[in-house]
């Protein structure tokens, strides 16, 4: 058998590295003479930069660097999560070349928010092809190594505060949820945490933390009606506005089912105007639901201070979606910073609104408590023998059942109620509290008797 010696295969590997390298030359010269003959126009927002289209319809943009950062060793980043796949050129050995993103000077690997590009020329000219991308707001960075390095860890930092107090947030409601049982907690702590994956996204940390592997380009696409569905949800529950809402839940059903179906058309044609229309249907329900809460802020002092609370997030998220998707100056103190700040004075004060409107919940409850038993004692130190009678059975029932499966004073009372045929307005009527919270007792007091449902609670009544 024929034996190949060690120097023809160092002469083919090397046959083939010069032919990629000349194959890379060939690539970038026809780059750099398609791009010189592109025609440049004014951008249309950033008054700094060039744009022009060729002829697959690829979007260029022309740019320059300061003359002071010239033979410096530079960073430039474009800091929108939206905006990950494009390339940059710059001059180098006289010469437009392609960078590789996310890798220093040694050719390490690094991690970044966003896609980041380390490089020296001499050429203050650089190109960047955005494909087919919206280049709307292009929020570009263009800094010295070091400088960028030290601006981006405060950047860090500062978001790093937000992020601890709302995970702090979301725990103490999920605690809080655990202790009292009430859904306002649990549905709260879902809508931190949309609003948290939202900004986790917004801030590039998706990015950062996969080092470039989660783009995630549909994650807003869908989190985006989550969160305002919550946001509905939450309200809610946090008003006791069932009875209300249910003249108009036909309406937000239609709408929500609207939104998930240009969601679904936008994950897969991906078009700029569907997904402005979807977020703009996205504002509509939580508005609708300030404003019945509006309805309520005379007679509910929750009513107030959730249209203040969630009207200012509303306003900021409104603010922050034109300024995104418009790059307009009128709306650049809209930023992600301030509203990271509003939505931390947001998640602070509704949590703490929660807790107060649960203890005055549990006061009232108890003050009703006390006021039903002393009636409960003279009723049976006033009644005649017949009525004694008729009631010690039923009330020696109740002291065993209470004692046998652990049930609290309401609970009892409530199950006192259901033997009585009370629906649950009436027994919410009757013992002077919410009906949310009776239907939280009957369910409470289901589990504790292993029963499921009324007929069935009532057989106890028959065992007495």
């Amino acid at each position: 058998m024929q034996q190949f010696s060690p120097s023809l295969f160092q002469n083919l590997r090397l046959v083939l590295v010069l032919f990629f390298i000349c194959l890379s030359l060939h690539a970038n010269n026809t780059v750099q003479t398609s791009v010189q003959h592109l025609t440049f126009r004014p951008h249309p927002t950033q008054s700094n930069l060039m744009i022009a289209s060729d002829s697959f319809d690829n979007t260029w943009i022309k740019g320059t660097i300061k003359p002071s950062e010239l033979n410096t060793d530079m960073t430039f980043q474009i800091q929108n999560p939206h905006i990950y796949d494009y390339e940059l050129y710059v001059f180098q050995k006289d010469s437009l070349r392609a960078l590789t993103p996310n890798i220093d000077s040694k050719n390490n690997s690094i991690r970044s928010r966003f896609a980041q590009y380390n490089f020296n020329t001499k050429e203050s000219t650089y190109y960047v092809n955005l494909k087919q991308i919206d280049t709307t707001n292009l929020p570009i960075v263009i800094e010295e190594q070091t400088q960028f390095a030290v601006s981006e860890s405060f950047h860090l930092l500062r978001i790093g505060l937000y992020y601890g107090i709302a995970i702090m947030s979301i725990v103490f409601n999920l605690v809080f949820y655990f202790i009292f049982q009430d859904k306002r907690f649990i549905t709260y702590s879902l809508l931190q945490i949309s609003i948290f994956t939202s900004l986790f996204f917004e801030d590039g940390m998706f990015y950062y933390i996969s080092n470039g592997h989660w783009e995630m380009s549909v994650l807003l696409i869908w989190n985006v009606p989550l969160t305002s569905f919550l946001a509905c949800l939450f309200t809610v529950y946090f008003l006791d506005i069932k009875q209300l809402f249910q003249s108009y839940k036909l309406i937000f059903i239609s709408l929500f089912i609207a939104i998930l179906f240009l969601s679904t058309i936008q994950s897969f044609l991906a078009l700029t105007t569907l997904k402005h229309l979807i977020n703009i249907l996205c504002f509509l329900p939580p508005f609708f639901c300030l404003i019945l809460a509006a309805t309520q802020f005379k007679k509910n002092v929750y009513a107030r201070f959730l249209l203040c609370t969630f009207g200012l997030i509303l306003l900021f998220g409104v603010g922050y979606f034109l300024y995104i998707y418009f790059n307009s100056n009128q709306f650049a103190w809209f930023n992600l910073d301030t509203f990271r700040l509003i939505s931390n004075i947001e998640l602070i004060s509704i949590t703490f609104a929660i807790i107060y409107k649960v203890r005055d919940l549990q006061d009232e409850n108890n003050g009703y408590k006390e006021q039903i038993n002393h009636y409960l004692v003279l009723l049976n130190k006033n009644a005649d023998m017949p009525s004694k009678m008729h009631y010690r059975p039923l009330l020696d029932t109740l002291e065993n059942l209470r004692i046998t499966h652990n049930l609290t004073t309401r609970e009892t009372e409530v199950l006192q109620c259901i033997w009585e045929n009370m629906s649950n307005q009436e027994i919410a009527d009757k013992l002077f509290i919410s009906l949310s919270t009776t239907k939280y007792h009957i369910s409470n007091l289901y589990t504790k008797l292993e029963v499921k449902n009324r007929n069935q609670a009532l057989l106890f009544k028959k065992k007495k």
